[in-house]
């Protein structure tokens, strides 16, 4: 009989545990629930982690920590910095199906669900807000540098106000059931920060 494949079961769980987590809480998912769908057994499962808080912050380390990184790493060295955040946002609007989006963003659910009990899943998820942000930062700071943007932008604001409505899209798109809202609002953000730019 082949061997498991140890990385592959450990991946093969965080992915079924963060769509189960998704659909039905964190707290309304069981850990027979997640052995069940992945087709492991209970020892499977606690080869790779110890408990059910041990999973979740799994998933937000090594899931949503590397998927955020991959979509929005490359903006600070970029030829055009500002086009690039306005891209990366642009790109989350379609890719995302409307399931995706009607159901509300994954690390934002369980942060409602979550966040003001559970300080380990609060400090992960600050820890992504706060590096997508420096990157926003550093992007327009090197917008700067290149003479795309003027020298008197606040970085810092900009960065912190792009974040604050990047966080907020999710909530209302969630609430209206309507993707044509997150496109829209995508839409009016990357124009925003494309009016950063200096018209020659």
């Amino acid at each position: 009989m082949a061997l498991r494949d140890p990385d592959k079961t450990r991946n093969n769980l965080l992915e079924i545990a963060s769509c189960l987590f998704q659909q039905k809480g964190y707290n309304g998912t069981s850990l027979t629930d997640i052995i069940s769908k992945a087709n492991v057994s209970k020892g499977a499962l606690y080869h790779h982690f110890s408990n059910k808080q041990d999973l979740l912050y799994a998933i937000i380390d090594e899931l949503f920590k590397e998927q955020s990184k991959a979509h929005w790493e490359s903006i600070t060295s970029a030829n055009d910095p500002i086009e690039a955040i306005a891209k990366s946002i642009e790109k989350q609007a379609i890719d995302a199906s409307q399931e995706d989006m009607c159901n509300g963003c994954p690390i934002h659910n369980l942060l409602a669900e979550l966040g003001s009990t559970n300080d380990g899943l609060r400090m992960r998820v600050d820890a992504i807000f706060c590096a997508v942000q420096k990157s926003i930062y550093e992007a327009f700071e090197r917008a700067k540098v290149l003479n795309i943007v003027s020298d008197s932008t606040d970085s810092k604001r900009v960065a912190m106000l792009i974040m604050c409505t990047m966080n907020g899209m999710p909530q209302m798109v969630t609430s209206c059931q309507n993707r044509d809202v997150f496109k829209e609002i995508s839409a009016a953000l990357s124009d925003y920060i494309r009016s950063f730019k200096i018209v020659d």
